[in-house]
């Protein structure tokens, strides 16, 4: 869908918001009415003496005004679902209009020793994270991070793309999805203390003496209540037993204060995992995968849904207590622990499938950013993932992170143990952004996402990079130990690998003189032709480009400019062969530098 169709979609989704907003403050208002003339009723049957009238309103009212409160609550939902998908949509715009700014970018994922995090955008401001992401939960962002980190073998990433298809066109699904995790996102959360809570032993020790204590003493206190009424028993039974229960009450506390503050934070998430559980439930899909990882929400008569929903309720009963009526009735009907008992329940029940569960959630949501990025750019296609190893073939591959109008593509093709493309070019002709450019797409590729090519088909590899290595004055490292430092990490990593790693290094070895660079580079792209890798390797040392003569494994390629009334031009387009347009004196003219080869010193 083109932006056009989003806003289309958008505007008619306001349209639906502004109803619902309209009438959820209409009911507003009619709960004011409702509770002034329960007053004013209240209080002239009061005053009148009727005392059958007073009651019968004070019994009435309290029913129609929660069914008032629960109506406006659905109302409220609605509204709020609405407001979502119209913020999904103009969220689609966005990005289709190249503005990220507004977007989670992922950045507590950042690892600059990762082997490409760092260089290829995958977190941070401008990202491929923004891009992609579309899920409403801390589990799908995890699950996405985790995808975009490591590569998928060849069997899940299969799996990931036959299920992606399913889900691009399931466009509505998806959305309404996506919104229904939206609904607690102002409240805290913190998915791992609940998982902990959840996974932590049980608190009652001698469950059965409190189970049969739960029973019996508010069975004897609603005895010793109705005798005393019945025959006038002395109330002193009463009060014993009373306190009796509230030292009961009392030992129990400290569990109820410690389950409230490990879950109070996620009694909302819990809610949005229901209904995302339920969402899941009710679609009936045909891929293998997406019907496997559904199996895990429903089977038989058994629904987790309906079972979180259960354990939200007594959450949310147990973060409710602070008012007379419930200690009154705690102190009868010993509440605190049939809730504590419910609660150790459903966690003996479910403690091992819970963390399933949030897993599928999560990838879930990282399915449905792939498959939103899959809808949203139609020309994007999926990968065929070859058995073999160090292959790469690209045809039309254009950057996923640059507008389509301003996007320039390219053919490459790459394969064989120790190939290496050693690309030459002038300044700001397209030689890193290229080396991006195939690197975000392999990314994409391996983690089952449609990728920004006409075609592509490539082997399983590990993606490295060094393009970004800067000094850390703290450290006491400079640019050049730096990337030194990662050339020796790409060697151990190589080392480690079970699969081919595919590298990547911009400008190699710039911090040095151009004797000790050419030495440098030379002696490592001869290294790394010998190694169970392949890559690409940029660089202005254009003696490089005789390692082809040398060496089969070597092939070269070049990115030029050209100048034009004074104007240096560049298309940015992948040329076989070396660099034979230089630029750098003309840029260095047009920044206020005098270019004059007399000088140079002979």
């Amino acid at each position: 869908m083109d932006e056009t169709g989003f806003e289309e979609r958008a505007a008619d989704l306001q349209k639906k918001y502004l109803i619902y907003r309209a009438g959820y403050n209409r009911i507003a208002i009619i709960r004011i009415v409702l509770f002034i003339v329960f007053l004013v009723v209240a209080v002239l049957f009061a005053n009148s003496g009727i005392g059958y009238g007073l009651g019968v309103s004070v019994l009435i009212f309290p029913v129609l005004f929660g069914a008032l409160i629960n109506y406006h609550n659905r109302i409220k939902f609605e509204r709020d679902q609405f407001k979502f998908l119209v913020e999904i949509n103009n969220a689609e715009v966005s990005r289709l209009k190249g503005d990220l700014s507004g977007f989670d970018g992922g950045e507590e994922h950042v690892d600059l020793t990762h082997p490409y995090i760092g260089d290829l955008d995958i977190f941070g401001p401008n990202s491929l994270f923004k891009l992609l992401n579309r899920s409403s939960t801390p589990s799908g962002k995890l699950k996405l991070a985790e995808w975009l980190k490591t590569s998928a073998n060849n069997q899940a990433i299969l799996e990931r793309q036959t299920a992606v298809k399913e889900l691009v066109p399931l466009m509505e699904w998806r959305q309404e999805f996506q919104a229904l995790g939206l609904h607690d996102r102002d409240q805290k959360r913190d998915i791992d203390r609940l998982e902990k809570w959840i996974a932590a032993p049980s608190v009652l020790k001698g469950d059965k003496w409190y189970a049969v204590a739960s029973y019996l003493m508010p069975l004897a206190v609603v005895l010793l209540i109705t005798l005393n009424i019945a025959i006038g028993l002395s109330i002193y039974y009463v009060l014993a037993f009373l306190v009796l229960n509230g030292l009961l009450l009392k030992k129990v506390l400290p569990h109820i204060q410690q389950i409230t503050d490990d879950t109070s934070s996620n009694v909302g998430l819990l809610k949005s995992y229901s209904r995302l559980i339920k969402k899941i439930e009710e679609v009936r899909f045909h891929d293998i995968y997406l019907k496997g990882l559904q199996s895990s929400f429903c089977h038989e008569n058994f629904k987790a849904s309906v079972s979180i929903l259960k354990l939200q309720k007594v959450l949310d009963f147990l973060n409710s207590r602070a008012n007379m009526f419930y200690i009154l009735f705690d102190l009868i009907f010993l509440i605190d622990i049939h809730l504590v008992r419910a609660t150790e329940r459903w966690k003996k029940k479910n403690e091992h499938d819970v963390s399933i569960w949030f897993d599928h959630i999560g990838t879930f949501e990282a399915l449905n950013s792939l498959a939103g990025l899959g809808y949203a750019n139609k020309a994007y296609v999926f990968p065929e993932i070859l058995p073999g190893t160090y292959q790469i073939n690209v045809k039309n591959m254009g950057h996923p992170l640059i507008h389509s109008s301003e996007r320039v593509t390219n053919d490459f093709e790459i394969s064989g143990r120790g190939s290496i493309a050693v690309i030459t070019g002038s300044n700001m002709s397209g030689k890193s952004t290229f080396q991006r450019t195939l690197g975000i797409n392999v990314v994409l590729a391996l983690c089952g996402a449609p990728v920004c090519v006409k075609e592509m088909s490539l082997s399983r590899m590990q993606v490295f990079t060094s393009m970004r290595t800067q000094d850390n004055l703290e450290e006491h490292v400079s640019s050049f130990y730096a990337e030194l430092k990662r050339i020796k990490q790409l060697l151990q990593l190589i080392k480690d690998q079970d699969i081919p790693v595919l590298f990547m290094l911009d400008e190699i070895l710039k911090g040095t003189n151009s004797k000790d660079r050419h030495l440098g580079s030379a002696s490592l792209i001869k290294q790394l032709s010998g190694t169970e890798s392949f890559g690409l390797i940029s660089t202005h040392d254009l003696e490089l480009g005789q390692l082809e003569h040398k060496l089969t494994s070597v092939k070269n390629y070049s990115f030029n400019s050209m100048v034009k009334d004074d104007e240096i031009l560049f298309d940015y387009k992948l040329s076989k062969g070396v660099c034979h347009s230089f630029n750098a004196s003309k840029l260095m003219q047009k920044m206020g530098i005098n270019i004059n080869a007399d000088n140079v010193p002979s």
